[in-house]
């Protein structure tokens, strides 16, 4: 099981994403990166995803020119990774903000549907700070 943002986290994600030979759709034609910025605290936890012909992988940290930059807070990126907020409802009134080229993420929308399948494993192991206390928790 790997805590929500944590580096471990993040390679159970690239792990999946290149277990999943049917996100290379995504990067094809021409290759897509979408970063994710969330703000926790004082703290900001990045990460970028880039799929490309070839397949996809997931990295710890900036990407060197993301096609889509997604920010928001802590609390929303845990709702969207746990299925309780979609990003529509996320970008609409809580909090998250896309930057870059939108059109490329309507263009890909049917395909990005599709990470949720290649993500459940990892959001099944999840494990989630305690709003108090430090221990964790389990969605």
């Amino acid at each position: 099981m790997a805590e929500f943002l944590s580096e471990s986290w993040i390679a159970e994600l690239d792990r999946a994403a290149r277990d999943a030979a049917s996100l290379g759709r995504l990067g094809s034609p021409e290759p897509l990166v979408v970063e994710q910025r969330v703000q926790r605290g004082s703290d900001e936890v990045v990460y970028h995803v880039s799929f490309a012909s070839s397949g996809a992988r997931v990295h710890i940290g900036p990407a060197a020119a993301p096609d889509l930059v997604l920010v928001t807070d802590a609390e929303t990126a845990r709702r969207l990774q746990q299925g309780t907020l979609n990003a529509q409802e996320a970008a609409v009134g809580h909090g998250l903000k896309v930057r870059g080229r939108v059109g490329r993420l309507r263009a890909a929308g049917e395909a990005l549907r599709s990470l949720d399948d290649v993500f459940q494993t990892v959001r099944d192991a999840t494990t989630y700070p305690a709003e108090s206390g430090g221990a964790e928790r389990r969605r």
